[in-house]
């Protein structure tokens, strides 16, 4: 009677002439000349055009190019290859420091290249009441406690002004023309408010009448009026008045006030949004104001939950804004989009761009605009505070000019400004620290840290090659180093890092071989370096090639579905239908996942059953009949674990032993 062989049925099987257990269906071979069984790897992906990264760095080759041409899409992407991907991805990098990616507009052709150094100049500050005002001639001003500098050579040198009448600590400084407004007070209800008149070097402490009984804590100018802010104890006030006159008698009134908030918070920064002036407050809220019949009112609020308004900027139809969490020192850059609503001004569409979070207070207290870009400073440790750039053709962000200063907790941006009449340079005050300039010199180092690349798939790769291609490199090295190991991108120094190639002079762009780099992941680390600060290495693009590893094996079994059993060193038996009762098993199995054991060679293997062939009938001139079918099988081979009590075998995939 035919029956189907299985462990339940059968005992030494090997005994028996069975060569494979297939879910326990034992199978014996019909190997002979032309059907021998095969196992192979499977085989590697086809060449093909690669286009998927940057097409205008295409060629024909085996595997996957991972290329990048442009940097002009920011940091913060850290997977290249997601489901979710945006137009900009291609553009996008992970993390820089000293690099330049943002200079589309100049006259050369884009590359990548190291960014200016910035230096201190000599005014070190005693207190941090630090606030920076620029006059139209250029002329700059900037407060230390009660004291007044200035600099009329484009911040390279400045004197303390004297006699400025001012006697309590500066808490706020806004220019007018060529002219200055400061604001000061002892934080009790002593106050001040002083103009400054430039073209007769004269100091005027105007008289305010009968003022709230409180402080002044801040001024801007927006508008054509002079906005001010001041504290009591039961409250904080914004009001507006005229530069132009100067007739401030009576207008710092507690009744007058365009804005009063309960006083534990206060107002940061006042800025014209076109439509509008915005006034930000570290109560989260950003409130609108606007001229209706002639006189200053509020025109709308903004309410941004569980953060404090530090900065604001407005540019090309868009609101920047800069908050600290409540409680925390996390920093926060966001962009909106100004909107009437029942005639009431709100941002909304508010979007995160970016967020610092290093354990010190990290949040933007100063932006500056220009044409193109929104900078904003950002304290990223005790010794380091960088400008940012926010480049407004992208939408990408990454760090621009460094600053590196003695140890400060508090050394936050509180002023940034462009000077300089044939090439414009980065003015910035570091809150208790100093002033500091961007020079006309390089970095010497500098770092891009790419997106790590897996071309969707999670499967290993084999990583085979790498280009770099520079413009002529004749002082310092450009220089490329991988790494398969995802967290070590938030490491520059980590030691996984591996240097692979160095281009020390001429342009590169020779494909060199990646020895034995494997990995799902792979991240590109590009270092530029000059050994002469006058002029910098320019880097145009970098390419890594690699496959995927192939892990499956493909089996090709011609299997013995003949009624006649023949079994080693014993007589042949034949048992009716037993065949077809084998050949109908295996096609109930096609297309489905299975467990596959050959004996010889010893091979334990998961996966499917790709396709069963039709029954062949082979008729030998010498010996009997012959009917097999052709099985193909494709999977991976099955890795043994050792478990407590089980000895050899792999309980963890659900098999407690083998054999």
């Amino acid at each position: 009677m035919a029956v189907l062989p299985s462990p339940s049925n059968t005992s030494q099987p090997q005994a028996q002439g069975f060569e494979a257990n297939l879910d326990d269906l034992f199978l014996r071979f019909a190997v002979g000349p032309g059907r021998q069984m095969q196992i192979n790897t499977a085989p590697l992906q086809a060449q093909a055009i690669q286009t998927s990264e940057t097409p205008e760095d295409f060629q024909q080759e085996f595997g996957q190019i991972y290329s990048r041409t442009d940097f002009r899409g920011g940091e913060g992407l850290d997977k290249a290859h997601r489901r979710e991907g945006t137009p900009t991805d291609f553009s996008r990098f992970w993390d820089s420091k000293g690099i330049n990616v943002f200079h589309a507009d100049e006259d050369t052709s884009y590359s990548v290249k190291l960014l200016n150094d910035v230096e201190q100049k000599t005014l070190t500050f005693t207190s941090d009441n630090n606030y920076l005002a620029q006059t139209t001639n250029g002329y700059m001003y900037i407060s230390d406690a009660s004291d007044i500098y200035q600099s009329t050579d484009e911040g390279e040198t400045w004197t303390a002004m004297t006699s400025t009448s001012i006697t309590y600590t500066v808490h706020g400084i806004t220019a007018f023309g060529n002219d200055l407004f400061v604001v000061a007070g002892d934080g009790g209800t002593n106050k001040q408010l002083l103009s400054y008149v430039q073209s007769t070097d004269t100091w005027t402490d105007e008289s305010l009448g009968s003022s709230f009984t409180g402080y002044f804590t801040g001024i801007w100018f927006a508008k054509g009026g002079l906005f001010v802010s001041g504290k009591s104890t039961t409250a904080e006030y914004l009001w507006e008045s005229s530069p132009f006159t100067k007739n401030f008698s009576g207008d710092f009134q507690s009744t007058s006030a365009l804005i009063v908030t309960e006083p534990t918070h206060e107002f940061t920064d006042v800025i014209d949004a076109g439509a509008v002036v915005l006034a930000g407050h570290t109560d989260g809220n950003i409130y609108s104001l606007k001229i209706d019949g002639g006189t200053w009112s509020l025109k709308g609020q903004t309410k941004i939950s569980f953060e404090e308004v530090h900065s604001l900027a407005a540019s090309e139809g868009l609101v920047f804004i800069g908050t600290k969490g409540f409680q925390s020192n996390t920093g926060r850059f966001f962009t909106a989009d100004l909107t009437v609503a029942d005639n009431l001004y709100v941002l909304t569409n508010r979007q995160l761009v970016k967020q610092w979070d290093n354990g010190v207070d990290q949040s933007p207290h100063s932006m500056f605009v220009t044409r193109d870009s929104v900078y904003m400073g950002i304290h990223e440790s005790t010794t380091e505070t960088n400008l940012w750039r926010y480049y407004l053709p992208t939408a990408g962000i990454a760090r621009d000019l460094s600053i590196t200063h003695t140890a400060d907790a508090d050394a936050k941006i509180t002023g940034i400004t462009l000077t300089g009449t044939t090439t414009a340079q980065f003015v910035s005050v570091v809150n208790g620290v100093g002033v500091f300039k961007e020079t006309d010199t390089y970095v010497e180092t500098g770092y891009i840290i790419s997106s790590l690349a897996d071309f969707y798939t999670s499967e290993k790769k084999q990583w085979v090659g790498a280009k770099l291609n520079t413009n002529g490199v004749s002082s310092g090295t450009v220089e490329l180093a991988t790494t398969t190991v995802p967290l070590d991108i938030n490491n520059v120094d980590s030691p996984t890092w591996e240097p692979q190639i160095s281009v020390a002079s001429g342009t590169g762009g020779e494909e060199e071989v990646l020895e034995l780099v494997q990995g799902r992941w792979m991240s590109v680390k590009l270092t530029i370096t000059t050994s002469d600060t006058s002029q910098t290495p320019e880097m145009l693009s970098f390419a890594v090639r690699g496959f995927q590893l192939v892990n499956d094996l493909v089996v090709d079994m011609p299997i013995n579905i003949s009624d006649q059993v023949e079994r080693p060193f014993r007589k042949a038996l034949r048992i009716n239908g037993q065949g077809e009762l084998i050949y109908q098993a295996l096609r109930n199995k096609e297309g489905q996942n299975v467990q596959l054991e050959i004996f010889r060679p010893d091979t334990l293997l998961r996966g499917i059953i790709e396709n069963v062939s039709s029954p062949v009938e082979e008729i030998s001139p010498r010996g009997s009949v012959t009917t097999y079918c052709l099985v193909r099988f494709r999977g991976s081979k099955v890795i043994s674990t050792s478990s407590s009590g089980e000895g050899l075998g792999i309980g963890l995939l659900g098999v407690k032993r083998l054999g």
